[in-house]
């Protein structure tokens, strides 16, 4: 299973060469995965250090309309990756990290917002997680996607960015240890039992996940509710051109893209094109 080995393969990475660098850990991964699955693609850009928007890269995930209105949905997540530090020290730094534009985790959700994106963190760690603490905190995953995982060994975890901004921000400062961030995250492994689901069951799980998300983000408690946000559902009308360049030319050199379309503000897209039933 894909994404179980490739985490799994960090973890052990993470082990034998503790100081492995962030940037090293995220191409590898995004490299590793595009290469092994015909329908994931990724293309990496020219990394820019003092980012506007919060994230590192950004992923599409393409699906038969199942309404038939439109060719394909696309549904957008900007994802911003962490490499936690171990050993009970304490990762508030790393995840309140600021530049000169702001902390990354309000810009990551401020653009998130304009860009009609879930904005998600990638960690990199060697902690074990806590299955009956995510079930408790991870409400958006089945409790049994979540134990279909409970033994198996990740060192890649994704945890939605709003929790990030709640740990920081609605508790007095703290120190914050990567079991904690973990225990409110799941395991990369759980994209697999995802993927293996009928592609058309697959849109409906995001365009439910989508109108849950709409929900939240209309009620009165959500930070900085932003009237522009319509979730993170697009098509082939709504998508960037940027986007539309990359779907047409998936498996052609791409090395061109970031130039010609004057890709500023991320490190990489991948595209997860499920619109035709191949088995994964």
């Amino acid at each position: 299973m894909l994404f179980h080995e490739c985490s799994e393969y960090i973890y052990t990475w993470l082990r034998k060469q503790n100081h492995v660098k962030e940037e090293s850990l995220t191409d590898w991964m995004l490299y590793e995965i595009s290469r092994k699955c015909n329908f994931i693609h990724y293309q990496a850009f020219s990394r820019h250090e003092e980012a506007k928007n919060g994230s590192d890269w950004e992923w599409w995930v393409l699906t038969p309309d199942c309404s038939g209105k439109h060719r394909y949905n696309a549904y957008r997540f900007l994802v911003q990756a962490k490499k936690l530090f171990a050993d009970d020290k304490d990762n508030y730094p790393l995840i309140n990290y600021s530049n000169r534009y702001g902390t990354q985790v309000d810009l990551l959700l401020d653009s998130a917002r304009d860009k009609n994106a879930l904005p998600l963190y990638m960690y990199y760690s060697i902690c074990r997680s806590n299955v009956i603490e995510q079930i408790r905190n991870v409400s958006y995953i089945s409790e049994y996607a979540l134990r279909w995982c409970e033994n198996c060994t990740n060192g890649c975890y994704l945890s939605l960015a709003q929790t990030v901004y709640e740990l920081i921000y609605h508790v007095p400062r703290k120190r914050i240890l990567d079991s904690q961030l973990l225990d409110r995250s799941f395991k990369l492994s759980i994209l697999d039992l995802i993927f293996k689901e009928n592609k058309k069951m697959i849109d409906r799980i995001l365009d439910d996940f989508n109108n849950e998300l709409m929900g939240h983000m209309k009620s009165d408690d959500y930070i900085n509710f932003n009237q522009s946000f319509r979730g993170i559902k697009h098509n082939e009308e709504t998508i960037p051109q940027y986007v539309a360049v990359f779907i047409q030319n998936m498996n052609e050199d791409l090395n061109w893209l970031e130039k010609e379309m004057k890709i500023k503000d991320i490190s990489g897209m991948g595209i997860i094109d499920l619109r035709n039933e191949e088995e994964y």
